[in-house]
């Protein structure tokens, strides 16, 4: 059945299973506009390099460094700048424009929801129409138009597309944090204004979906199933420029260093024990809510997604063993049956009647 065709990954899960890959790493010369920039309007960029954790010489042709280094030169420049735009639009966006977009994002029960109000947001700060969101047969496309936006220079069109694919990363991953299940597993196909791949473009390893070139427009396309499909509303604690920054080191694969993960796999294991409650797990860890959520968003994970993941394994394997689906939901802690069949739907695509028909233990 189609649902299941698109059926989203367990909420919180990695977006890598199984063996993790290296981290997308590009040149390190793609930061030498940025840097050539700060230094034209007076900031050090040696500072700016040193505060992005950037130890690679950018002037090295034979340098790499990560999509996540480099996301974090670009937010250490626009600050230096007072610019987000990072000077290229005539438009400047003062620093905070991506949380003010981000908190318009609480609320939305869907992605497409998610999406037309990016849309509108940036439009809006933009002065301009070059952000849409349409319906294209079983597909939902967040469209960037940018043939007509208020370049402040035209003559670098190289960096001027690499910027754009960085910022429908961004966008990606801002749709992540209202449900990170229905747009990476969603995502269907990306399309970009380039000619071709070239040797510069490793950012392009980040999408996980078919990659098209030579298009007239920007597009990120997902699965209209995914993106209809009703969601918990994000939390304004689970929106923000670093859960975002942490859902692109998560999405591109990016290592973690020792001991990352041990505060998520702590909340797996209390959530499996029954503790359902984030204060009671913050006191069993020996932190306050607020260290243990810091906690989590540095390891790309956060308490609701954990939660909905540990919860959706529990569901599906008492589905699957034939226990009523109004018993499920009052094991699982759930106000009603409609409450977890609406939760249920959101997680797998499906409801937990059809799930319960086709996977059910022909044992049991």
């Amino acid at each position: 059945m189609r649902a299941r065709e698109i059926a989203p990954r367990s909420p919180g899960s990695p977006v890598n299973a199984g063996d993790a890959p290296p981290p997308v790493r590009l040149k390190a010369a793609m930061a030498r506009p940025l840097l050539a920039m700060a230094r034209a309007n007076g900031v050090d960029a040696g500072v700016m390099l040193a505060r992005a954790r950037i130890a690679v010489d950018v002037d090295d042709g034979d340098g790499l460094i990560t999509l996540a280094e480099y996301h974090r030169l670009q937010n250490e420049v626009s600050a230096a700048l007072k610019d987000e735009t990072l000077h290229l639009s005539k438009r400047q966006l003062l620093p905070g424009t991506r949380d003010f977009a981000l908190g318009n994002l609480v609320g939305a029960t869907s992605l497409y929801e998610a999406m037309r109000l990016l849309a509108r947001t940036y439009n809006l700060l933009h002065g301009g129409e070059y952000n849409s969101v349409r319906r294209r047969g079983d597909m939902v496309c967040f469209v960037i138009d940018d043939r007509r936006f208020p370049y402040v220079v035209d003559d670098n069109a190289d960096f001027i597309q690499f910027s754009v694919e960085c910022v429908q990363i961004f966008l990606h991953c801002m749709l992540a944090c209202v449900s990170r299940p229905h747009a990476h597993a969603g995502l269907r196909r990306v399309s970009v204004r380039r000619e071709r791949r070239t040797a510069d473009a490793g950012h392009l390893d980040f999408w996980r979906a078919p990659v098209r070139f030579a298009a007239p427009v920007y597009e990120l396309f997902y699965d209209l199933d995914a993106a209809t499909a009703r969601i918990e509303p994000p939390t304004p604690d689970a929106l923000s420029s670093a859960r975002v920054e942490a859902e692109i080191v998560a999405a591109s694969g990016a290592p973690r260093g020792a001991g990352r993960g041990e505060t998520a796999d702590f909340v797996r294991q209390s959530l499996a024990r029954g503790v359902i409650d984030q204060t009671r797990i913050a006191a069993l860890a020996g932190v306050s809510v607020a260290t243990l959520r810091r906690r989590l968003e540095a390891e790309g994970a956060t308490f609701r997604d954990l939660r909905a993941e540990v919860l959706n394994e529990a569901a599906k394997r008492l589905l699957a063993g034939r226990t009523p689906i109004a018993e499920v939901a009052e094991q699982l802690g759930f106000s009603d049956f409609r409450a977890f069949n609406r939760a249920f739907r959101a997680w797998n695509g499906l409801s937990p009647r059809a799930f319960s028909e086709e996977n059910r233990d022909p044992a049991s």
